[in-house]
């Protein structure tokens, strides 16, 4: 069965991309499910930081995505079922939109679930860039949001990127939607912010599920794996999983 493709993606860095590529990917491995998660961001975080992939390898995904040879996983996770692609600090621009769709191609029926971790960046309809080689492989697209007035600024214009690309260049991904990372449920910025978007035009895009800051997932960081995995009754552990069950309601509801 061909494999669910979610891309994790912000307009903005800091807030909380790659820990949510790491912990939605732990998730689903503890649920049973295979994930391949593709580092497709420059600073290649996901894998060399928060997944401790050694830096020096050989494959990476530069391999992934422009040769034929046969793919080379770091495996981790719950009994192994996090596959990682490690990221390429020297990746040159892509030169078809295309390029990691094909790719993923080659594998997409050996995988439950393939998430990607993004760079944070703009897309711009006029040039090719990895964030957009990222969407255009994927079926959905999510995003996490600091409830900063920048950051919810970055959202609004993610939005009118991805629906410029639909109508333009032919994306077929979805956005599934936003949730908010690195809460402080009692503080008054974030309970204005969950408010507003709650009673707004795009409110069905807020995902009802958040991830609390909580200082393990720094602890997780060195460690190299996932919170859920490391301690998986930890507050951040349990945010991760409701938040995933609800991105898989998300995308069973849209028909995957």
């Amino acid at each position: 069965m061909k494999a669910t493709v979610i891309s994790i993606f912000t307009q903005k860095g800091g807030v909380g991309k790659t820990v949510s590529t790491i912990n939605i990917s732990g998730v689903l491995a503890e649920m049973g499910f295979k994930t391949l998660v593709l580092d497709v961001d420059a600073q290649a975080n996901a894998s060399f930081v928060g997944y401790a992939v050694d830096e020096d390898i050989e494959y990476s995904i530069a391999e992934f995505i422009n040769s034929n040879e046969d793919p080379v996983y770091h495996q981790r996770g719950k009994d192994g079922n996090v596959y990682v692609v490690s990221g390429n600090e020297e990746l040159e621009t892509p030169k078809s939109r295309d390029s990691l769709k094909k790719a993923i191609k080659k594998v997409e029926n050996d995988f439950d679930y393939i998430l990607i971790d993004c760079p944070p960046q703009v897309i711009k309809d006029k040039e090719i860039s990895f964030g957009e080689i990222a969407v255009f492989a994927s079926d959905f697209i999510i995003c996490p949001v600091d409830y900063d007035e920048f950051s919810l600024d970055g959202l609004t214009k993610l939005i009118i990127s991805i629906n410029k690309l639909k109508a333009t260049k032919g994306l077929k991904a979805e956005f599934l939607g936003f949730f908010f990372s690195k809460v402080e449920e009692q503080t008054v910025d974030f309970k204005e912010a969950y408010k507003t978007l709650s009673e707004s035009k795009i409110k069905d895009l807020l995902f009802l599920n958040y991830i609390r800051k909580n200082k393990f997932i720094r602890t997780s960081l060195r460690e190299g794996e996932s919170a859920v995995f490391l301690k998986p009754h930890n507050p951040v552990s349990m945010d991760y999983r409701k938040l995933t069950g609800e991105i898989l309601s998300k995308v069973k509801n849209n028909g995957k």
